[in-house]
């Protein structure tokens, strides 16, 4: 695996979830082809994955909203960022987004399950992209109170996220605290 740019000295937080924690988790590494479903309109994430799986991999960021692609291609612009694309794609369809079958060795959902109207769909789709025995890492807010995030009846338990991955095809491997309001979660397909 390599080297994580972004650890932070003990006992100072600076995000609500640790992706120090996440990355670990991930067990990336270079050459990798790896997706940020639901990316979001930071090129933080994005960025850090691309520096592990290096020259010889590539990073895709995929968003529903338009505006956000956008943001994250001025980024990339600027920022002179290599071995990141994003584009448009909406995981609450079947072939809402346009990567091929069976060719991510990791992709990640963050804070982008509990969005979804229908979590088996997203799931689903999901899965369909990924390689066999590679992993997707789920992480979305937990049921604690906090200064943050969905109401709590937008929320998804990670029991019920066991249950949809279930039945979209992925056996749980396991689970972890991704920060203080925050589960995490690796399934395998």
């Amino acid at each position: 695996m390599g080297r994580l740019l972004f650890m932070k000295p003990i006992g100072v937080s600076t995000s609500l979830i640790s992706f120090d924690t996440v990355i670990a988790k991930a067990d990336l590494s270079d050459g990798q082809l790896v997706a940020d479903l639901g990316c979001g309109n930071s090129l933080f994430f994005l960025y850090a994955l691309s520096t592990i799986v290096g020259k010889n991999g590539k990073v895709l960021g995929i968003d529903i909203l338009p505006n956000i692609i956008q943001t994250i291609e001025r980024e990339i612009e600027h920022h002179a960022v290599s071995g990141v694309n994003v584009s448009l794609g909406n995981l609450d369809k079947h072939y809402g987004v346009s990567i091929a079958d069976k060719s991510l060795d990791r992709a990640f959902l963050i804070n982008t399950l509990h969005q979804s109207g229908d979590s088996i769909t997203m799931l689903t789709e999901s899965a369909r992209m990924l390689k066999p025995k590679a992993l997707l890492i789920i992480v979305d807010w937990n049921h604690k109170p906090s200064p943050l995030g969905p109401h709590g009846d937008r929320r998804i338990s990670l029991d019920s996220v066991k249950e949809s991955a279930e039945v979209a095809g992925l056996k749980h491997i396991e689970s972890f605290k991704a920060g203080d309001y925050h589960y995490g979660a690796i399934f395998e397909k």
